[in-house]
């Protein structure tokens, strides 16, 4: 069985949804399922596009065949993979489709009556607003969201309540398990290049530096916590080296971006794991973007994945997923004083650190890796 997989994204790339599309892709290929995935590519020579798939996201392409384009010209990208989809999809007799593609979606869905999944998450405004409202209201299109909250505010945003939404979190890769202490350091001390046991624990943030993700909480916590080892992993080069100018504490330390693979290593051999989102959370440098009200951050279930206790702002839409001192600790965002309570609480109380480490990898297990997620989809295709 083949499932065709319209993407919005540019590979390899460091953006977050890119990194959703390809991890999903394995797991839709570990769940039995041949994938054809369309997309932009970012590379000229197409021979080289799955082994760089293969080294920034650690994901092998077996099983899945690349449909790309190549270009300079960074306009109408979303149109264009669009448009090299339907060029490949419209002589085929009853496809199973997904899309995350606006345009694609519009194109297959609404104009050519194709049954589809129908993927989104956000709302969209202005011309494309039009164009959501036309795909979410078809009988024939199924839209999958990633939290109850998005489910609800696309009813609200266009007044009118989601034919049958199907509500699906993000996730982690599968297989992912615990370090035990004795070799957890030796990851951290090898990416430093540093003896780092004398630190009371290492506190690790792996994400984007945009507005809303709490950077400014890191560097009061490395203040207030000298003893403890406080890595940020992730940003684009200026930003990363404009923090480090800024930075004068020797216990924060400013990594900058590193590949998916390893950025899994390194949250793996980390003794807390840090979400500080705020109240308004950016996808990007424009602020229009704000996703703090139904976000379902793909880091989340990676942290959890880990093994390693999780402190998270507590967002309304993140309890869908996280539960106070149940698989993480939950406190409010922008109260460093309550950030401050949570690392003394874990450092001080190492039975719960590793009670909720252990519950959140067990609910990683059960609910949230990517293949439990593609079965969901197969499963929602086949009623379409």
């Amino acid at each position: 069985m083949r499932l065709h997989y319209i993407a919005p994204s540019v590979l390899p790339s460091r953006s977050a949804n890119s990194i959703h599309v390809v991890h999903q892709c394995q797991g839709l290929v570990n769940a039995g399922v041949d994938v054809s995935l369309y997309a932009k590519r970012s590379i000229k020579d197409e021979s080289l596009l799955p082994q760089n798939i293969e080294k920034n996201y650690g994901i092998s392409t077996k099983n899945i065949s690349l449909v790309t384009y190549f270009s300079g010209i960074t306009k109408a990208d979303t149109l264009r993979i669009a448009w090299l989809s339907y060029k490949k999809i419209r002589g085929e007799e009853k496809p199973i489709i997904l899309s995350r593609n606006l345009y694609a979606s519009y194109i297959l869905g609404v104009l050519n009556k194709r049954p589809l999944l129908f993927e989104t998450h956000q709302l969209e405004f202005g011309f494309r607003k039009r164009i959501q409202q036309a795909i979410i209201s078809r009988p024939w299109i199924r839209t999958i969201v990633i939290s109850e909250k998005l489910a609800e505010l696309l009813g609200e945003h266009h007044k009118k309540s989601l034919i049958n939404p199907l509500v699906l979190h993000d996730a982690a890769p599968e297989n992912i398990k615990p370090l035990p202490d004795s070799e957890r350091y030796s990851v951290i001390t090898n990416d430093l290049k540093e003896d780092i046991s004398s630190w009371q624990a290492i506190c690790g943030y792996f994400g984007h530096l945009y507005r809303g993700r709490g950077i400014e909480i890191i560097e009061a916590l490395a203040s207030r916590h000298p003893g403890c080892l406080f890595l940020v992993y992730g940003g684009n080069d200026q930003e990363v080296q404009r923090y480090r100018n800024e930075n004068n504490k020797s216990n924060l330390r400013y990594r900058g971006y590193v590949p998916h693979p390893v950025a899994k290593k390194i949250m793996l051999s980390s003794d807390f794991l840090l979400m500080p989102y705020q109240e308004n959370v950016s996808i990007s440098h424009n602020h229009k973007h704000d996703t703090a009200r139904w976000m379902s951050p793909m880091k989340m279930f990676e942290y959890m994945a880990t093994g390693r206790p999780v402190i998270s702002s507590d967002l309304p839409v993140l309890r869908e997923v996280l539960s106070n001192e149940y698989n993480s600790l939950l406190v409010k965002a922008d109260d460093i004083t309550s950030w401050s309570s949570a690392i003394r609480k874990l450092l001080e109380n190492k039975e719960l650190a590793a009670r909720i480490g252990k519950q959140a990898h067990l609910d990683y297990l059960n609910k949230y890796t990517w293949r439990k997620r593609a079965e969901e989809i197969l499963q929602a295709s086949a009623t379409l």
